[in-house]
């Protein structure tokens, strides 16, 4: 394996509501754009879209920023460079993509600039590409991602049900388009050879992927990445080269060790880029300054076990309705199992109902309810107490018969 070079993270603090002057002051501290753009006609900017509720409070922590879109929107133009902003939202219909790109207040940086275009992944045809990873052989990824000379990629700081935390390289599942994202839900369920499906994906863009700048203004924890998370307050941005070493510094800011999260570790594994702290130099804010521990999902869990198989069958948790569903039906579109029916009571209000049996736990419905119904619950535990349980009579008895027999 080649020695990585030093990885550089710059951590700009957002003073007053200057997003602009963040973001360019973390560019600046990496050296500045004309590094990571070249003589590019075109970027494409690939925000975290998911989804783009009405209400601003929900939005705001979901999406990432139309500011920081704007920002580097501005200094792309500023090197006589065409902007496309694109991405796929979790929604699950196909009209639920233009929804949220006009929800999100993406749309509007178009009409600012002719030069600026915004458009649903997708929508430019996709192509069968040949990812060859450890797990993922091939993947319907976007045309405008195939075709793009450079991409910068806009995560957000966020937990993730499925995959305890979302960044730079859980952003890029977003390229993959229609009803793919299904069939890889669909034949990685569990979170470690999802996660290998991240950094498949991640391994085969890399070399596209010039520059990260993450929107930490509005960080989630808890249940995120969607309506479920608690928005927590940051006013950062992060900016890097290295997504690896982006994700890590993201990480240590939310007060956990990045080796915890199965996508970091395995791509820093496969020298896909730096996780050591150590070995990252930060530029700007120290992470000291600014470090919260974050709440985890319920289920990160299911990360710190070394088993998959055994943390599959007896730590897996499922989603759970609880109340105020008002028949949006985006979990039901986006469940890659279809195992979810929206239906109505006798007094007419509406309610999801989910067939366990085919539920693989990737929590989509999760991210994509726009009012927060659905919480999680472990499915097994009563049978890993039940084993535990069985395991220490069968041990108090071992010891008994080992003293009559003495």
């Amino acid at each position: 394996m080649n020695k990585l070079p030093k990885a550089k993270v710059a951590i700009v603090k957002v003073e007053d509501g200057k997003v602009e002057q963040a973001v360019r002051e973390a560019i600046n501290l990496l050296g500045g754009i004309t590094q990571f753009t070249k003589d590019a006609e075109e970027v494409l900017l690939k925000p975290n879209l998911l989804s783009a509720p009405k209400d601003k409070s929900t939005r705001d922590k979901i999406r990432s920023d139309p500011r920081i879109l704007e920002a580097l929107s501005n200094i792309l133009l500023e090197n006589n460079q065409r902007v496309l902003i694109a991405d796929n939202s979790g929604v699950g219909h196909p009209g639920g993509t233009r929804v949220a790109l006009k929800n999100s207040g993406y749309l509007k940086l178009a009409e600012k600039d002719d030069r600026i275009a915004v458009r649903p992944l997708g929508k430019n045809g996709l192509v069968v590409s040949e990812i060859n990873g450890n797990n993922l052989k091939t993947a319907n990824i976007a045309k405008d991602v195939i075709d793009a000379e450079i991409i910068i990629n806009v995560p957000k700081m966020k937990t993730h049900g499925l995959t305890l935390y979302t960044g730079a390289i859980k952003n890029l599942f977003g390229t993959v388009c229609g009803s793919d994202k299904s069939r890889i839900h669909s034949a990685f369920p569990t979170i470690s050879s999802f996660s290998q499906s991240l950094v498949d994906i991640y391994a085969f863009e890399k070399e596209k992927i010039t520059l990260n700048v993450m929107d930490a203004i509005i960080a989630v924890e808890g249940m995120g990445p969607g309506a479920s998370g608690t928005p927590v307050e940051m006013n950062l941005i992060l900016a890097s080269a290295d997504a690896v070493a982006l994700d890590a510094v993201a990480f240590h800011l939310m007060g956990h060790d990045p080796k915890k999260v199965p996508a970091t570790r395995l791509a820093a594994e496969q020298g896909l880029g730096v996780i050591d702290i150590n070995k990252i130099e930060i530029l700007g804010e120290k992470i000291k300054d600014h470090a919260r521990k974050f709440h985890l999902p319920k289920t990160a869990i299911l990360a710190r076990i070394p088993f998959s198989r055994f943390a599959h069958f007896f730590m897996i948790h499922i989603p759970i309705y609880q109340t105020g569903c008002i028949g949006c039906k985006a979990c039901e579109r986006a469940c890659p199992q279809s195992v979810i029916t929206i239906k109505k009571t006798e007094e007419g209000s509406p309610h999801p109902e989910i067939d366990y049996g085919g539920c693989i736990s990737c929590f989509t419905c999760v991210e994509v309810c726009p009012e927060a119904c659905y919480t999680t619950r472990s499915k097994n535990l009563w049978k890993v107490w039940l084993t535990l349980a069985i395991v220490g009579a069968l041990g108090a008895l071992a010891i008994i018969l080992a003293v009559l027999l003495a």
